[in-house]
């Protein structure tokens, strides 16, 4: 992935929960709090929920992003 491609995803008014895959691992970011490009977008920061441990993710080596629906958000009415 590129940085262009993930700066959206961390947008926080128009932000869903995603996880992105690199190194055969899945990193889930669930609200936009808990992840940040550094400056230059080659490092993707990703702080774990229940503990002060993070993982730092080498942006060129994310092999691809899923985003997930809202937690809680409302099915369109038929």
């Amino acid at each position: 992935m590129t940085t262009a491609e993930l700066r959206p995803l961390l947008r926080g008014a128009t932000f869903r929960p995603f996880t992105v895959y690199a190194e055969g691992k899945a990193f889930t970011i669930r609200h936009p709090e808990f992840a940040v490009l550094t400056g230059r977008g080659r490092t993707l920061i990703v702080l774990h929920k229940n503990d002060d441990a993070f993982d730092l993710l080498d942006v060129d080596l994310i092999a691809r992003a899923e985003v997930h629906e809202r937690v809680g958000a409302r099915k369109p009415r038929r």
